[in-house]
């Protein structure tokens, strides 16, 4: 596969793991996604913020005011 090529195909896969679901995560779903997306930021993933609004909707999860998501 030309190297262009590959590199579109693993831009749109990556895209893709981060996009928010079309259903609600489940609490234990949601851990698992805070699991999988520690390294990413909140607001620059829509799928580790649908399950942060799990977790704390859930009581499971505290938001810090003074760090960034």
């Amino acid at each position: 596969m030309h190297s262009l090529a590959m590199h579109q195909l693993v831009g749109m896969v990556r895209q893709e793991i981060h996009q928010a679901p079309t259903i609600p995560f489940s609490i234990e779903q949601a851990h698992l996604v805070m699991q999988s997306h520690v390294a990413c930021r909140a607001k620059r993933c829509p799928r580790k913020a649908a399950a942060q609004l799990v977790l704390v909707d859930a009581g499971r999860m505290v938001l810090a005011e003074n760090k960034p998501c």
